[in-house]
C-alpha cells in the first residue's frame, strides 16, 4: 500500500467517524428525557394524600383511611394570597380537587365531622 493511499485511506475513516459523530449528537438532542414533575405524598391524620407539580394546575387527590366522616382541610397559595379548601369526606372515602394556577401549603386533618 503505497503512502498517499495510507493517507486517503485515514482520511476516509476520520471522514466517518466525525459524520457518525454529528448524527448521534442529533440524535440524542432529540431524543432526550422529557423533564418529569414531582409528585408529593404524605399522611395528614386519618389522611393519604398526593399531588403533582403541574404546569398550569395541580390536582390533589385524597383518601380517608379511617371509618368516621372527616375534614380535610387544603391550605394553597396563588402567589400574593392564601386561600384555604375544606372537604367533609366520609369513612374510607376517596376524592380530589384541581386547583388552578395555585401551589398547595399545607394539608390537615381537621378531626371528625
Amino acid at each position: 500500500m503505497s503512502v498517499s493511499s495510507r493517507k486517503m485511506s485515514l482520511r476516509t475513516r476520520v471522514a466517518v467517524v466525525a459524520a457518525a459523530s454529528l448524527a448521534a449528537a442529533g440524535l440524542g438532542v432529540g431524543a432526550a428525557a422529557p423533564a418529569s414533575a414531582e409528585v408529593h405524598r404524605g399522611v395528614a391524620g386519618c389522611f393519604a394524600w398526593s399531588w403533582g407539580d403541574g404546569n398550569t394546575s395541580v390536582t390533589v387527590y385524597w383518601h380517608n383511611r379511617c371509618d368516621d366522616k372527616r375534614k380535610l382541610n387544603i391550605k394553597y397559595s396563588l402567589g400574593w394570597t392564601t386561600k384555604s379548601y375544606t372537604a367533609v369526606v366520609g369513612g374510607d372515602g376517596k376524592g380530589h380537587k384541581r386547583f388552578q394556577t395555585a401551589s398547595i401549603v399545607s394539608i390537615t386533618d381537621g378531626g371528625r365531622v
